[in-house]
């Protein structure tokens, strides 16, 4: 499996996920609006996907993340509900997007 970078597609009828995607509409950049998902590894799979699909290492994912949190702070929501939540930091940017990584990619 291969985590990439994609937009979605404007079809008749609306905008939707490209059919070549395996699950996805993760971690909107409100910079270039893009998302991740992932698409099968290329020996895995019988169908075209487009070559200018920008596909992710970890390491290029982190710095994804964290280049949205630049220009968009993430907010970390507390358990109780009556606090107000608070801006996170760029470590804590790192450890969610490494951690949301593996999980995803190991599944």
């Amino acid at each position: 499996m291969a985590v990439v970078e994609y937009k979605r597609h404007r079809v008749a009828g609306g905008i939707t996920t490209p059919i070549w995607i395996v699950d996805g509409g993760y971690w909107l950049s409100p910079v270039d609006k893009t998302l991740v998902g992932w698409v099968e590894d290329e020996a895995d799979r019988e169908y075209y996907v487009p070559d200018t699909v920008t596909v992710l290492s970890r390491d290029d994912f982190i710095t994804r993340a964290k280049a949205i949190h630049a220009h968009t702070p993430m907010m970390s929501m507390p358990e109780d509900p009556s606090q107000e939540p608070t801006q996170m930091t760029e470590a804590e940017v790192e450890a969610q997007a490494g951690a949301w990584f593996d999980g995803f990619h190991a599944s």
